[in-house]
Formats: C-alpha cells, sequence, structure tokens
C-alpha cells in the first residue's frame, strides 16, 4: 500500500496536482493525504512566542478548510472513483513543509505530490519557494507537477546523473516502481562539464547498470555540455514525460537549492519532476 500526500491550496494548480496523482496511481491500493496549511500574512508576536495555541485563528478560516477539504475529496471521488483509494483529510495553522514533514514522519509517507506554477508564476516549473524548501525539508521522494500539464502515462523518463556516488538502493526503489508499473523507459545521462570520468565515477556508472538490470534503460553522454542546458534541450526534444534527480550533497540539484534566492532559480522545465532524497542534513 502507498502512503501519498497532496498539499493543497484549494487553487486550479493544486488540483492538477492532485488529479495527476490519482491517475499515476491510478491501479495501485493507496491511502491518500490531503494536506491544507495555513499561516497569517505576517508572523504574529502571540504566533512567535507561543505557537499555534495562542493565536486566536479564527473560526472562519478553519470552516473555509474544512469546506476546502471535504470538497475537494468529494471532486475526486466524482471524477476518479476508485475502491483501491482511501482519501484522509488533515489540516493544520503551520508553515507547509513543516507540516508535511511531520505528517510524512507519522504517518510513514511514500510519496508527496505537489503543483507548482514556479516562482513567477509561469505555468511550467522554476522552482518556486514552496518546491524548493520541501526539497530541502523532506526525506521521501517528491514529485513537482507544472500548473499547466495535463496528465500522460510516463512511459520516457530523464535521468541525469553525475556517477559521483552510487545512489543507495532504497533511494532508486520509487523510481524503478515506476519505471515497472508504466512500463516506462529510462535515459540516464551524463554531462561532461569540464573533465574526464574518474576511475570511481566509472565504477559507479557499472553499479548503477547493475541496480537498473530489470529496466529498459540506455546510457546516453553528453560531450562538453552545460547540464541545466544540456537537460532542457533533451526535454525539449524529446519527447520525456518525466525528469528525475537526485537531491544529495555535492550535487547538480543541491547547487540550485543552495543559490540564495531561492525564488529566481534558472532552471526550469515543463514536465513532472522527481526528486529522490539521498539524504537529510
Amino acid at each position: 500500500m502507498k502512503r501519498i500526500v497532496l498539499p493543497t491550496d484549494f487553487s486550479d494548480n493544486a488540483w492538477n496536482a492532485i488529479s495527476y496523482a490519482v491517475q499515476l496511481f491510478a491501479n495501485e491500493t493507496c491511502q491518500l493525504y490531503f494536506l491544507h496549511t495555513y499561516v497569517p500574512a505576517f508572523y504574529r508576536v502571540d504566533y512567535a512566542i507561543g505557537g499555534p495555541a495562542y493565536s486566536g485563528i479564527d473560526d472562519a478560516m478553519i470552516q473555509a478548510t474544512i469546506s476546502g477539504l471535504e470538497n475537494t475529496v468529494a471532486r475526486v471521488k466524482e471524477e476518479y472513483p476508485n475502491d483501491k483509494h482511501t482519501y484522509h483529510q488533515h489540516y493544520a495553522f503551520n508553515l507547509l513543509t513543516d507540516e508535511v514533514k511531520e505528517l510524512c514522519e507519522k504517518e510513514d509517507i511514500d510519496l508527496v505530490i505537489m503543483g507548482t506554477k514556479g516562482a513567477t508564476g509561469a505555468e511550467r516549473i522554476l522552482f518556486g519557494s514552496n518546491a524548493v524548501f520541501m526539497m530541502r525539508k523532506i526525506d521521501v521522494p517528491l514529485i513537482v507537477i507544472p500548473g499547466a500539464y495535463a496528465f500522460k502515462k510516463p512511459v520516457s523518463v530523464l535521468f541525469p546523473n553525475d556517477f559521483l556516488m552510487i545512489p543507495d538502493k532504497e533511494v532508486l526503489k520509487p523510481l524503478l516502481q515506476l519505471l515497472k508499473n508504466n512500463h516506462a523507459h529510462l535515459d540516464v545521462v551524463h554531462v561532461q562539464e569540464d573533465r574526464e570520468m574518474t576511475r570511481q565515477q566509472e565504477h559507479n556508472k557499472y553499479v548503477l547498470h547493475e541496480r537498473l538490470a530489470d529496466c529498459n534503460y540506455d546510457f546516453l553522454e553528453i560531450q562538453e555540455g552545460y547540464m541545466p542546458d544540456a537537460i532542457k534541450d533533451m526535454i525539449d526534444e524529446g519527447p520525456y514525460d518525466l525528469l528525475v534527480m537526485l537531491n544529495r550533497k555535492h550535487s547538480f540539484l543541491e547547487r540550485l537549492l543552495l543559490r540564495q534566492n531561492v525564488d529566481s532559480l534558472g532552471f526550469e522545465v515543463e514536465i513532472p519532476f522527481m526528486v529522490l532524497r539521498e539524504s537529510i542534513k
């Protein structure tokens, strides 16, 4: 049984991600956790001192949240009826990333799927702040869905890799399951940004070959490229239905996430983006 958190602010963008999730896992037994969080426009002194219990949250806000969650679940049942899916409603006065992290730990969550319009509101992923903070804080796989992306079964998956480390078997498991369930093809691409691969990288590449043995995959090499440009070019030339990256220490993705201005990262994709988290600091 798969346990999935679906954060929602009741927007069209959030609904699009929910729609993607229930279609992607239509044939699997799932526990779906619909989550809404709310915080004040600015942090009140009483909240900073005593937390939610001292903040005097308006009952109208709570009722609007409950109604929003109930309406969301009712819409899912109407548009995507599925006896294999069980629905839970969860709301909290808390920061989204903090509440997701707590819920993941409490309910042993397998995956988080969320929507984004990106930092500028564009209908693509520009790594808006919520998505960035989620990548940093949670230690379960995350799939981010661009706001205008219409569901398509992921049958062609792109997986950039620098071969600096060997991905742990448990870290790869969600990807391997997704490939198997969708009869998908995986392209593992290495971009030669500055120098030739070391012996250690060659070894790591070989081990990854072994761990992908049961999958339909190819290894691709791009000479003298720049990782963001190469990935974008491959997606544009595609077609690819999903981009997958490892988020670990010293990875390309971590370099993006460590930039000071998380609202304007210069890397964008227009397809769903899956993040596999190697470890949490």
